[in-house]
């Protein structure tokens, strides 16, 4: 898998989902943290997490992130976020998206973060 996308809005991560395919990329969409944790295998890492920030009841994106790293050390990461502006302290390898944004600024955020790890 290419991108494992976290988005508990089924429209939004339906949306997300289709585009990201069409751009060539293999995805696995899931609508919780939890779930996403599942998926999760230190031998076959996804080459990017792309996460919303708030993710409902349980784990929100952050954690998330932090938890999977535990897993996948140095995991590239672009969290989304409708109620977030910014984001601060980020690490080299993480990339913010205020929502709305164009499908075209999430490719080039997933195309940083994976060349922040080649670096």
């Amino acid at each position: 898998m290419d991108i494992l996308l976290v988005e508990d809005d089924d429209s939004v991560r339906d949306y997300l989902y289709e585009a990201l395919v069409e751009a060539g990329l293999r995805i696995e969409g899931c609508g919780s943290a939890e779930a996403a944790m599942n998926l999760l295998n230190a031998d076959h890492p996804p080459n990017v997490v792309v996460t919303d920030i708030n993710l409902g009841p349980g784990m929100d994106g952050l954690a998330f992130a932090r938890a999977a790293r535990e897993i996948c050390p140095g995991l590239p990461v672009v969290f989304i976020s409708g109620r977030y502006s910014e984001l601060r302290n980020m690490l080299p390898q993480e990339r913010f998206l205020p929502k709305p944004f164009t499908t075209t600024a999430l490719l080039r955020a997933i195309e940083d973060v994976r060349a922040a790890v080649r670096v």
